[in-house]
Protein backbone atom coordinates (compact mmCIF):
# COMPACT_ATOMS: atom_id res chain seq x y z
CA UNK A 1 0.00 0.00 0.00
CA UNK A 2 1.28 3.43 -0.91
CA UNK A 3 1.14 6.58 1.18
CA UNK A 4 -2.32 7.90 1.91
CA UNK A 5 -3.35 11.25 0.38
CA UNK A 6 -3.43 14.32 2.62
CA UNK A 7 -6.79 14.87 4.40
CA UNK A 8 -7.56 18.04 2.42
CA UNK A 9 -7.07 16.21 -0.85
CA UNK A 10 -9.32 13.35 0.26
CA UNK A 11 -12.01 15.87 1.24
CA UNK A 12 -11.74 17.67 -2.10
CA UNK A 13 -12.01 14.36 -3.97
CA UNK A 14 -14.96 13.30 -1.83
CA UNK A 15 -16.63 16.67 -2.44
CA UNK A 16 -16.20 16.36 -6.20
CA UNK A 17 -17.52 12.80 -6.23
CA UNK A 18 -20.47 13.91 -4.11
CA UNK A 19 -21.14 16.74 -6.54
CA UNK A 20 -21.14 14.32 -9.50
CA UNK A 21 -23.43 11.96 -7.57
CA UNK A 22 -25.90 14.76 -6.78
CA UNK A 23 -25.80 15.90 -10.41
CA UNK A 24 -26.58 12.35 -11.56
CA UNK A 25 -29.40 11.97 -9.03
CA UNK A 26 -30.90 15.31 -10.05
CA UNK A 27 -31.72 14.04 -13.56
CA UNK A 28 -34.15 11.30 -12.44
CA UNK A 29 -35.64 13.74 -9.92
CA UNK A 30 -36.16 16.27 -12.73
CA UNK A 31 -37.75 13.60 -14.94
CA UNK A 32 -40.12 12.65 -12.12
CA UNK A 33 -41.05 16.31 -11.55
CA UNK A 34 -41.64 16.82 -15.30
CA UNK A 35 -43.85 13.73 -15.56
CA UNK A 36 -45.92 14.58 -12.50
CA UNK A 37 -46.24 18.29 -13.33
CA UNK A 38 -47.63 17.53 -16.79
CA UNK A 39 -50.39 15.46 -15.17
CA UNK A 40 -51.22 17.93 -12.40
CA UNK A 41 -54.28 20.08 -13.23
CA UNK A 42 -52.87 23.21 -11.55
CA UNK A 43 -49.39 22.97 -13.05
CA UNK A 44 -50.27 22.03 -16.64
CA UNK A 45 -51.59 25.51 -17.68
CA UNK A 46 -48.46 27.40 -16.50
CA UNK A 47 -46.30 24.75 -18.19
CA UNK A 48 -48.22 25.24 -21.47
CA UNK A 49 -47.82 29.00 -21.22
CA UNK A 50 -44.07 28.53 -20.57
CA UNK A 51 -43.86 26.19 -23.57
CA UNK A 52 -45.57 28.72 -25.85
CA UNK A 53 -43.29 31.48 -24.54
CA UNK A 54 -40.20 29.31 -25.13
CA UNK A 55 -41.44 28.51 -28.67
CA UNK A 56 -41.84 32.25 -29.42
CA UNK A 57 -38.37 32.92 -27.98
CA UNK A 58 -36.82 30.12 -30.05
CA UNK A 59 -38.45 31.44 -33.25
CA UNK A 60 -37.33 35.02 -32.57
CA UNK A 61 -33.76 33.97 -31.73
CA UNK A 62 -33.62 31.84 -34.90
CA UNK A 63 -34.86 34.84 -36.95
CA UNK A 64 -32.28 37.15 -35.35
CA UNK A 65 -29.48 34.66 -36.01
CA UNK A 66 -30.52 34.37 -39.67
CA UNK A 67 -30.53 38.17 -40.04
CA UNK A 68 -34.30 38.71 -39.94
CA UNK A 69 -35.98 40.89 -37.37
CA UNK A 70 -37.98 39.44 -34.49
CA UNK A 71 -41.69 38.90 -34.90
CA UNK A 72 -43.81 41.63 -33.38
CA UNK A 73 -47.53 42.23 -33.12
CA UNK A 74 -47.52 44.47 -36.25
CA UNK A 75 -45.37 42.06 -38.27
CA UNK A 76 -46.65 40.57 -41.53
CA UNK A 77 -44.83 37.28 -40.82
CA UNK A 78 -46.60 34.92 -38.46
CA UNK A 79 -45.47 32.17 -36.21
CA UNK A 80 -46.69 28.64 -36.73
CA UNK A 81 -48.54 27.57 -33.60
CA UNK A 82 -47.40 24.46 -31.78
CA UNK A 83 -49.78 21.80 -30.50
CA UNK A 84 -50.91 22.00 -26.89
CA UNK A 85 -49.10 18.72 -26.02
CA UNK A 86 -45.82 19.99 -27.52
CA UNK A 87 -46.15 23.26 -25.54
CA UNK A 88 -46.79 21.22 -22.39
CA UNK A 89 -43.72 19.06 -23.10
CA UNK A 90 -41.58 22.14 -23.72
CA UNK A 91 -42.83 23.78 -20.50
CA UNK A 92 -42.15 20.56 -18.58
CA UNK A 93 -38.67 20.46 -20.10
CA UNK A 94 -38.04 23.99 -18.83
CA UNK A 95 -39.27 22.94 -15.38
CA UNK A 96 -37.01 19.86 -15.42
CA UNK A 97 -33.97 21.90 -16.38
CA UNK A 98 -34.87 24.40 -13.64
CA UNK A 99 -34.99 21.56 -11.11
CA UNK A 100 -31.56 20.31 -12.22
CA UNK A 101 -30.16 23.84 -12.15
CA UNK A 102 -31.64 24.45 -8.68
CA UNK A 103 -30.17 21.24 -7.28
CA UNK A 104 -26.75 21.91 -8.78
CA UNK A 105 -26.79 25.58 -7.74
CA UNK A 106 -27.76 24.61 -4.20
CA UNK A 107 -25.00 22.00 -4.11
CA UNK A 108 -22.45 24.53 -5.33
CA UNK A 109 -23.66 27.10 -2.79
CA UNK A 110 -23.40 24.55 0.03
CA UNK A 111 -19.90 23.56 -1.10
CA UNK A 112 -18.76 27.18 -1.37
CA UNK A 113 -20.22 27.85 2.07
CA UNK A 114 -18.45 24.77 3.47
CA UNK A 115 -15.15 25.90 1.97
CA UNK A 116 -15.63 29.41 3.36
CA UNK A 117 -16.40 28.00 6.81
CA UNK A 118 -13.30 25.79 6.61
CA UNK A 119 -11.22 28.79 5.56
CA UNK A 120 -12.63 30.88 8.42
CA UNK A 121 -11.92 28.07 10.88
CA UNK A 122 -8.37 27.80 9.55
CA UNK A 123 -7.87 31.57 9.82
CA UNK A 124 -9.33 31.55 13.33
CA UNK A 125 -6.99 28.72 14.30
CA UNK A 126 -4.03 30.63 12.84
CA UNK A 127 -5.03 33.80 14.75
CA UNK A 128 -5.47 31.76 17.93
CA UNK A 129 -2.01 30.23 17.44
CA UNK A 130 -0.54 33.68 16.88
CA UNK A 131 -2.31 34.99 20.01
CA UNK A 132 -0.97 32.08 22.07
CA UNK A 133 2.54 32.69 20.75
CA UNK A 134 2.30 36.36 21.69
CA UNK A 135 0.99 35.43 25.14
CA UNK A 136 3.82 32.93 25.59
CA UNK A 137 6.36 35.54 24.49
CA UNK A 138 4.84 38.11 26.84
CA UNK A 139 4.85 35.59 29.70
CA UNK A 140 8.50 34.78 28.97
CA UNK A 141 9.37 38.49 29.07
CA UNK A 142 7.48 38.94 32.36
CA UNK A 143 9.14 35.84 33.86
CA UNK A 144 12.54 37.05 32.68
CA UNK A 145 11.93 40.43 34.33
CA UNK A 146 10.88 38.66 37.55
CA UNK A 147 14.02 36.52 37.44
CA UNK A 148 16.15 39.64 36.95
CA UNK A 149 14.45 41.35 39.91
CA UNK A 150 14.92 38.22 42.02
CA UNK A 151 18.56 37.98 40.93
CA UNK A 152 19.13 41.64 41.79
CA UNK A 153 17.48 41.06 45.18
CA UNK A 154 19.65 37.96 45.81
CA UNK A 155 22.80 39.88 44.81
CA UNK A 156 21.82 42.62 47.24
CA UNK A 157 21.33 40.02 49.99
CA UNK A 158 24.71 38.44 49.17
CA UNK A 159 26.38 41.90 49.40
CA UNK A 160 24.63 42.52 52.70
CA UNK A 161 25.72 39.11 54.05
CA UNK A 162 29.31 39.73 52.87
CA UNK A 163 29.26 43.15 54.49
CA UNK A 164 27.98 41.62 57.73
CA UNK A 165 30.54 38.83 57.45
CA UNK A 166 33.34 41.28 56.82
CA UNK A 167 32.22 43.42 59.79
CA UNK A 168 32.07 40.37 62.01
CA UNK A 169 35.45 39.22 60.80
CA UNK A 170 36.89 42.68 61.42
CA UNK A 171 35.46 42.83 64.95
CA UNK A 172 36.60 39.38 65.86
CA UNK A 173 40.09 39.93 64.52
CA UNK A 174 40.39 43.21 66.47
CA UNK A 175 39.48 41.52 69.74
CA UNK A 176 42.10 38.82 69.45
Amino acid sequence: AGPSPPPGMALALGGKLGFVLIKQISKPVANFVKREAKLHPLLAPPLEWGGYAMHRLNINVARLVSGKGPLSSGSVATMAPIPKEKALDLGAEILGESVIFSIVATTVAVEVNRQNEAKKASELKAKDNERRQWEAAHLAIVERAEIRRELAHLREEVRELRRQHDEKAARSSWWR
